[in-house]
């Protein structure tokens, strides 16, 4: 069980790396994702990294093409706003619950992610970026306290790729993300949910 429990943790984590790489920019639309290259980044052998696009292909984040391999999806404009959509249906109902539940350890963690992708923002590439803004996100829905809307927004951000790299190619969006995740903390800080939705909506409109 224990090893079980080990492999599928890695899995996850080589799903999460991968995926982080095509939200962010490190392969564009379209691009072929090759085995021998994705084993070499993420040091991992070719079953785990078969298993690991097979999941991304079931997030619609890459796309299988028989006899050729894997690619990164292309974009689709009706879905990309179709997942807009939901996603401010989603977050917005998870405000109340977050403004509520939220403890003074929860806003400062909450600040301390906010701060550590604010240093990331220097790094080159966007993987330190990546992971500085799952984890303030990760930490933001979780206050909430409902695991299965969490893990629906979860997925629902890594089908909204398309946007949200265009934001990232640039300083100028990457500190504009910034900005909007500490007015988030501080509207959590203050408990007032309705700060904290108008928020969280104009945060995903911006992508």
């Amino acid at each position: 069980m224990a090893k079980s429990k080990e492999a599928a943790e890695q899995l996850a984590t080589l799903v999460q790396e991968i995926r982080n790489d095509i939200v962010f920019g490190v392969y564009e639309p379209g691009a072929w994702l090759k085995l021998n290259e994705l084993q070499g980044n993420h040091q991992a052998s070719p079953f785990h990294i078969r298993r690991a696009l097979d999941e991304l292909k079931s997030l619609r984040l890459v796309d299988h093409v028989a006899n050729a391999g894997f690619r990164v999806a292309m974009p689709d404009e009706t879905a990309r706003e179709d997942t807009r959509f939901v996603r401010i249906v989603l977050e917005r109902s998870a405000a109340p619950m977050i403004a509520a539940r939220a403890r003074e350890d929860d806003v400062v963690e909450l600040r301390a992610l906010a701060e550590a992708f604010d240093e990331s923002i220097s790094t080159e590439g966007r993987r330190n970026q990546a992971r500085a803004n799952y984890e303030f996100h990760e930490k933001l829905y979780a206050i909430a306290g409902n695991a299965v809307l969490s893990d629906m927004i979860k997925q629902l951000r890594s089908r909204s790729h398309q946007a949200t790299t265009g934001r990232w190619r640039s300083r100028e969006g990457l500190e504009a993300s910034s900005r909007d995740h500490h007015k988030i903390v501080d509207a959590i800080a203050t408990h007032n949910p309705y700060e904290l939705e108008r928020i969280i909506v104009a945060h995903i409109e911006a992508f």
